[in-house]
């Protein structure tokens, strides 16, 4: 077992450096408890919706987002539900039940990384305590290694 501690900030940063997030996010910010994310749409009159969520809580390997509302967004709500559930979310494994925004973090996770698994999430005191466990991968072989694809996401291209 393990934990990582990680401000809302560090998390956007990996999950942007990972590409873990949809080509329809354009923009997120960690501000406190709340994440504020731009999504693109595909409305001509409307071009990208800004939207709060806030860490609800983990529940049997799913991180759970609830919407942060207010009048305009109560007033739209319908608005909102129908530009997340045209999203191809499955994709991202995640599942929009309005208000909520459930992501499969472990299937996400085994993605980039293989023999660790999320058992929690708890966002408190301003950062996000992660626990993990180690998993172990049946497809491989004993003492067989998993292949490396990993690029290191902060590395600079420049001379």
């Amino acid at each position: 077992m393990a934990q990582v501690i990680l401000s809302g900030e560090e998390l956007v940063c990996i999950l942007n450096a990972n590409g873990l997030l949809p080509d329809e996010v354009m923009d997120v910010d960690a501000v406190a408890e709340e994440i504020k994310v731009r999504v693109r749409t595909s409305w001509p009159v409307l071009k990208s919706l800004r939207v709060g969520m806030r860490f609800a809580g983990f529940v049997e390997g799913r991180a759970i987002l609830q919407l942060v509302t207010n009048r305009l967004i109560d007033r739209f709500d319908w608005l909102v539900d129908k530009m997340l559930a045209s999203f191809p979310l499955a994709d991202h494994c995640a599942e929009w039940e309005y208000p909520r925004l459930h992501i499969d973090v472990n299937t996400l996770l085994q993605r980039q990384i293989r023999g660790v698994q999320i058992t929690d999430i708890v966002f408190e005191d301003g950062q996000y305590r992660i626990v993990t466990t180690h998993a172990i991968d049946a497809s491989l072989p004993q003492n067989a290694e998993a292949p490396n694809e990993w690029d290191p996401p902060c590395a600079s291209d420049s001379t």
